[in-house]
């Protein structure tokens, strides 16, 4: 037990180190509703299997750099070291309990939903640099606000 929640915490700590991306550069217009039913991905990400899908890219970043990524989850704006970041993601085991999250970071060129609003996220998985460390982001083709929303909590 004691080495799964090592490794959970690891990995939390990857998705932040790796999953950071400032919108700085960003134009906010009006969201694109209907260009998720035009985009098909390479990976769709699955309720089920949601944590571990996300950990097999994280590990297998080879196998999934330039691959249209789909996925549903909470969307958050933060602002960090003075930069401003975005991420949909789902919560999951940490160190401590539920204090996990596994997901991406996500940059789009236009308006951005509410904090904490549940999306759909279509976007091509790609690799930026920032303060001399390699991170990982989904550049968006599509993000969609969704009325209903699925687990918040995943643990697989």
């Amino acid at each position: 037990m004691k080495k799964i929640f090592i490794i959970l915490t690891i990995l939390v700590v990857l998705f932040f180190l790796f999953n950071i991306k400032s919108l700085s550069e960003i134009n906010k217009t009006p969201i694109n509703k209907n260009l998720s039913e035009t985009v098909s991905a390479d990976v769709e990400i699955k309720e089920k299997m949601f944590l571990s899908q996300i950990n097999d890219i994280y590990l297998n970043v080879d196998d999934y750099l330039g691959k249209t990524i789909k996925l549903e989850g909470i969307f958050n704006i933060e602002e960090w070291n003075n930069k401003t970041y975005c991420f949909v993601f789902r919560n999951t085991p940490g160190c401590c309990g539920a204090d996990g999250t596994t997901g991406f970071s996500v940059i789009w060129e236009n308006k951005y939903p509410n904090n904490n609003d549940w999306v759909e996220a279509i976007g091509v998985l790609e690799i930026y640099e920032e303060d001399n460390s390699k991170r990982l982001m989904l550049n968006l083709l599509s993000l969609k606000p969704l009325s209903k929303s699925g687990e918040k909590f995943v643990t697989q």
